[in-house]
C-alpha cells in the first residue's frame, strides 16, 4: 500500500506518494515514488469550529439522508479550510497565495501549480481528495482503508458522518 512522504529541497517541503517494495536481492525495502503531489503549505489553525456547529446539524441521520458523497466531502473540506483561516469568494477558498476550487477539486498556488495543504497530520491535495471520492467499499472491512484515506488527506470526520459516508460507498 502507498503512503505520503515529504521531502525538503532547498528549504521547501514537497509531498509525494511512495510505495515500499521488498527486494529479495540484498533483503531490503526499496521506496518507489509513484506520484508528485506538490509543494506543501502549512498554516496555523485559526478556528476550532466542529462539524455539527459549523453546519448547525442537530440530526445527523437527516443530514446524511439529504447529502451525496461529494456533498459530504465538500462540507468536511470547507470546515477544514475555515478552521485554517481560508475565506470563500465565488466558490474559491483562499488564504494568502493558496486556493481551493470546489468545482474542480483543485488545490493550487498563485502560479496555478498543484500543491498539498498540511492539515491534521495529513495532506489535502487533488490526489488525496480524488482517492476518497473514488473509493468503493467491496467488503465491510474496507472501512479501515477509507479511514486511512481520510487521515492521509488531513480531513477530520466525526464518527457518525464517517459511518454514513462509508455506507454510501458500498453495496454490501
Amino acid at each position: 500500500m502507498s503512503f505520503i512522504r515529504t521531502k525538503k529541497i532547498k528549504g521547501k517541503e514537497y509531498a509525494y506518494i511512495v510505495e515500499n517494495r521488498w527486494k529479495k536481492r540484498g533483503n531490503r525495502v526499496k521506496q518507489k515514488t509513484k506520484k508528485y503531489l506538490g509543494r506543501v503549505y502549512r498554516f496555523d489553525r485559526t478556528n476550532m469550529m466542529d462539524f455539527y456547529g459549523f453546519y448547525n446539524i442537530s440530526d445527523v441521520e437527516e443530514y446524511l439522508k439529504n447529502k451525496n458523497k461529494e456533498d459530504i466531502i465538500n462540507d468536511l473540506i470547507k470546515l477544514e479550510l475555515f478552521n485554517y483561516g481560508f475565506q470563500e469568494k465565488d466558490g474559491i477558498w483562499q488564504k494568502e497565495s493558496v486556493f481551493f476550487d470546489f468545482r474542480n477539486k483543485k488545490v493550487y498556488n498563485e502560479k496555478n501549480k498543484s500543491i498539498a495543504l498540511a492539515f491534521n497530520e495529513g495532506f489535502l491535495s487533488d490526489f488525496t481528495i480524488k482517492r476518497i471520492l473514488n473509493f468503493r467499499a467491496e467488503i465491510e472491512e474496507d472501512g479501515y482503508i477509507l479511514a486511512k484515506l481520510f487521515v492521509e488527506a488531513g480531513i477530520a470526520v466525526p464518527k457518525e458522518v464517517f459511518v454514513g459516508y462509508y455506507k454510501k460507498t458500498g453495496s454490501f
